[in-house]
């Protein structure tokens, strides 16, 4: 599976070619790992992805089945729009979900912020 940034209206996706608009990894292998109700399923997990471009946008991810001569596009599918802030008007970062902490603990590379940590 491939990410890309995309239009949140036109669905076109977004490129510069003076530099990247999407930074991390944009490419995930499925991970077969256990869901919030413990049941086995396929991921692709892109946990250090983030976008260099403020601003409203959706992600395309385009899914690649590999086979012999190459890689066939077999669909894509849209996020639904989220906006991108910089660093000075960014909100305060949401805790993590229990699903993205279950696959942490399943081994999957995902940045997960510690306990809240209190000020003495």
């Amino acid at each position: 599976m491939s990410v890309n940034l995309a239009n949140p209206t036109s669905k076109e996706e977004i490129y510069r070619p003076d530099h990247p608009v999407l930074s991390g990894q944009t490419v995930s292998s499925m991970y077969k790992l256990k869901d919030v109700t413990d049941n086995d399923g396929g991921f692709f997990c892109f946990g250090d992805l983030s976008s260099r471009i403020e601003g409203e946008y959706r992600l395309k991810f385009t899914l690649f089945e590999i086979i012999t001569t190459g890689a066939v596009n077999l669909m894509h599918v849209f996020s639904n729009v989220f906006k991108v802030y910089n660093s000075k008007t960014m909100p305060r970062l949401l805790d993590a979900t229990f699903l993205s902490r279950s696959f942490s603990d399943q081994g999957v590379r995902i940045r997960i912020r510690k306990e809240h940590r209190v000020q003495v």
